[in-house]
């Protein structure tokens, strides 16, 4: 990898390898690497295992914990970055979260007139929910919004990432090697991606030039993950086009598993 800053990406050493599979975070969640040849690649959690060339995608907000309330309201012009919370789900420890997102519910019935704005968590205590203890989450920056006692919240991360799994889930990446559930590695993001895995028992040709989509079949596919040329001109295949960075380098038949080349038009 290379060692210079290129468009603002993280200097990575040499030796830190993208392939990785890591049990425990060795950088930030979200950062972006590049190496010699332009190419860009992201640090992400896998929440279930991926393997090389799997298409992945961002685990839904709606499915992170709610049971995480405001302990003492907070006005947006207090000029202050840190909040009280309590109520947590589990126990975790200090900074567990750090780098993740916070947000209310659009709307929260505590403070209708703001709309859920996300904020990057900077650090937070350590949470013991047995003891139902309360403590204090800093953001990066000044809280923007106001938030009212024991107002629900949503903490989660865009780059949890889990193999694509319909038709209409945006493509966030592709796997470059195995990275099992609940670690952390990279998934490329941009430019020259040499194996990405496609096909499956009905699927459409790929053709040169053309998005590589996750199809409508993906989810009980024995290549979930796959990625499919695109069969019609229907909304669902629009959606799908719509949601894809990826092109084929290569063609393939209909019917065909295996892996292509293609080109990843930047997702940084």
């Amino acid at each position: 990898m290379s060692t210079k800053q290129a468009s603002g990406y993280a200097q990575i050493p040499p030796e830190v390898g993208i392939d990785r599979n890591d049990a425990t975070a060795k950088f930030t969640i979200g950062t972006v690497i590049s190496d010699t040849f332009g190419n860009s690649y992201r640090y992400v959690k896998a929440t279930t295992a991926v393997a090389i060339g799997m298409a992945v995608t961002s685990v839904v907000k709606a499915a992170w914990p709610t049971a995480i309330l405001v302990d003492g309201a907070v006005d947006a012009t207090s000029a202050t970055n840190v909040m009280g919370v309590d109520a947590y789900i589990a126990d975790y420890a200090a900074n567990f979260f750090a780098g993740y997102w916070i947000s209310q519910a659009a709307g929260e019935a505590t403070n209708t007139a703001d709309k859920g704005r996300a904020q990057r968590i900077k650090s937070h205590d350590s949470v013991d929910f047995s003891a139902n203890t309360a403590g204090n989450i800093t953001l990066e920056d000044n809280i923007n919004e106001s938030f009212g006692n024991n107002a629900a919240l949503l903490i989660y991360n865009p780059y949890l990432i889990e193999p694509i799994d319909a038709a209409t889930r945006p493509v966030m990446g592709i796997a470059v090697g195995a990275i099992a559930a609940s670690s952390f590695g990279f998934i490329q993001v941009g430019g020259h991606c040499p194996a990405v895995l496609v096909g499956g028992t009905t699927n459409a040709a790929i053709i040169i030039d053309e998005p590589l989509v996750p199809g409508a079949t993906v989810a009980t596919d024995t290549l979930a993950g796959a990625l499919y040329g695109v069969a019609g001109s229907t909304e669902v295949d629009l959606m799908e086009v719509a949601n894809t960075p990826v092109i084929a380098l290569q063609a393939v038949a209909a019917d065909t598993a295996g892996y292509v080349e293609a080109f990843i038009k930047g997702l940084v």
